[in-house]
């Protein structure tokens, strides 16, 4: 007897959508980092000598956020798009075999 298999087309779009909902929150928690942690001159205080590098350190610390971010949103966005060519390749396939089945 022939062994069938069945792919969950609907899963496979649910996990599309999952993916670019966290593309989404990725553009909030990039946008909260970059523009809602400045730290300016004379923030912490003035007269000692470790304010300067505080705000280096705090700025390059920035730099490092964003592009961790970035990178993640990148490798988010391919898997989506992998699994949306996944998604369509069974979907062309199931409508090839039903019309040949017809």
């Amino acid at each position: 007897m022939a062994e069938e298999y069945r792919v969950d087309l609907s899963a496979l779009q649910q996990v599309i959508t999952r993916l670019n909902s966290l593309v989404d929150a990725m553009d909030g928690v990039g946008a909260t980092a970059e523009y809602k942690t400045e730290l300016p001159e004379g923030y912490l205080g003035r007269g000692f000598s470790q304010e300067a590098g505080i705000r280096i350190a705090h700025g390059n610390m920035k730099q490092s956020i964003a592009g961790m971010v970035a990178e993640l949103k990148a490798m988010i966005r391919e898997v989506s798009e992998n699994t949306r060519v996944v998604e369509v390749g069974y979907h062309t396939r199931e409508d090839e075999v039903r019309k040949s089945m017809g």
